[in-house]
């Protein structure tokens, strides 16, 4: 990876293009090479900020970038050296995106930068860009117009998805539903918490923080939520050292009270990392619940107790383990099946994932998926709660896998779905789904949330 060593080009956009090159020609994860570069770099949170808004911003609007690059290149985009187009894009996602930052500073940058990983091509980025500087930004009138009257393939560039997924999103729902779906994960999700309410409200959390400085608010969708400002570490506060609070999006805030009183129950969380889920079980359950969570890699496994810990809690057991053979005996009160999944309800917090995922992965993790549904399925108790849940967007892997459980298990009934909301106005936003009545999306137009899919089952005999 390229170093910050050049004073002329702010650190910010070298930070920027080492995550997106490692993206681009290793495969990288988004959100694990960003993690590792800032923490190698040790920016200020100014230079932190501006480069994750550089990285997210290309990933999410990769598609855009490159029609327009290639409006104004000789060369194919498909043909460029990866170190040439990443600094294209991330130039350009300045251009149009920034407007407190000069040209001249962008396009300085650039060159610079390029004249450092591939010094003969310094020309031809110049050249680009300034091409771009020259011409009205034609894309933006199209992208800001009404999605439902372009075509199906304009739709793919000016909304930034892959074809596959614009279909995808237009085949499961309706024209405008798909639509507002994708212009919703092209917008940025609020950073929330978890108030750990075995010892804390809210309104004291929130008092905490301000007294470090840090301006919280009240979720508007869950009431153990708090949403906090984009620009603050919040694993660095205090508050979160002394287990005020534990990080968790809003749309998984409304899993673990789907299970009622568990005090005096024995609860398993399946594929429980990063635990936030088991944690709330817990928490609800007043820490008297014996909570069981699996997670197939031993240091996720360490994540979870090294969690419970900071927030006081003794009721969590956790073991490394694949879900389809747990080697704990018995049976449970409840389980939670918070599933491996495409993960497309989480594309706002995870651009990457649009051009990571395929179809076929959908299929393959479908398949995995009903494994571990009839795993799980036996060691439910008579009587007992079995809660699918997903934060994906694709009937394969939500209500059709559901359907097709139950015609495999007789033995298990959708039972209704109360989910614990702010206001009754978002719990009918939730129930207003053409499905069974045991099942329900959450879209992420409606609330600013992840998307989001539940199931709640109860095994009769």
């Amino acid at each position: 990876m390229l170093q910050a060593m050049s004073g002329r080009i702010a650190k910010a956009r070298l930070m920027a293009y080492d995550v997106l090159w490692a993206i681009a020609k290793q495969g990288a994860y988004a959100h694990v090479i960003l993690h590792e570069v800032l923490d190698r770099e040790h920016p200020t949170p100014n230079d932190a900020a501006l480069a994750s808004e550089i990285v997210y911003g290309v990933l999410t609007w990769q598609r855009l970038l490159d029609h327009e690059i290639a409006l104004h290149s000789k060369v194919a985009v498909q043909k460029m050296d990866f170190q040439v187009l990443v600094i294209l894009r991330m130039s350009l996602y300045q251009l149009r995106f920034f407007s407190r930052v000069p040209s001249y500073a962008i396009l300085s940058d650039a060159v610079e930068l390029t004249k450092q990983v591939a010094f003969r091509a310094s020309g031809f980025v110049n050249g680009v860009l300034r091409s771009a500087t020259r011409t009205p930004h034609k894309e933006s009138a199209a992208k800001e117009g009404d999605c439902t009257q372009l075509a199906q393939k304009q739709r793919g560039v000016y909304l930034s998805f892959p074809d596959w997924l614009v279909d995808h999103f237009t085949r499961q729902f309706c024209d405008e539903t798909a639509c507002e779906i994708m212009e919703a994960l092209n917008q940025k999700v609020a950073r929330t918490a978890r108030v750990n309410t075995t010892r804390y409200t809210p309104s004291e959390v929130i008092q905490a923080l301000q007294e470090e400085g840090v301006l919280a608010q009240r979720s508007p969708v869950s009431p153990y939520g708090i949403r906090l400002p984009a620009k603050v570490n919040p694993t660095a506060l205090a508050a979160y050292k002394e287990g005020m609070y534990t990080l968790q999006g809003e749309s998984s805030m409304l899993v673990a009270p789907l299970f009622g009183d568990m005090r005096g129950k024995r609860v398993l969380d399946a594929c429980a990392a990063p635990g936030g889920k088991a944690l709330h079980i817990a928490e609800l359950a007043h820490d008297q619940a014996e909570v069981v969570a699996v997670d197939l890699h031993p240091h996720r496994v360490q994540t979870i107790l090294q969690q419970a810990k900071r927030l006081h809690l003794s009721s969590i057991q956790a073991f490394a383990s694949d879900a389809r053979a747990i080697a704990i005996s018995g049976s449970f009160d409840a389980i939670l099946l918070d599933a491996p999944c495409s993960g497309l309800g989480t594309i706002a917090r995870k651009p990457d994932i649009k051009w990571r995922v395929l179809p076929s992965d959908i299929e393959q993790l479908a398949e995995l998926q009903s494994q571990l549904l009839d795993a799980l399925a036996q060691r439910v108790q008579i009587g007992g709660l079995l809660i699918y849940t997903t934060c994906t967007l694709s009937a394969r892997e939500n209500e059709l896998q559901i359907r097709e459980f139950l015609r495999r298990h007789s033995n298990f009934q959708l039972e209704p779905l109360h989910f614990e909301l702010v206001s009754d106005t978002l719990c009918q936003i939730m129930q207003a789904k053409p499905l069974e009545a045991g099942m329900a999306y959450l879209l992420p137009q409606e609330l600013g949330t992840d998307g989001f899919f539940f199931a709640k089952m109860r095994r009769v005999d």
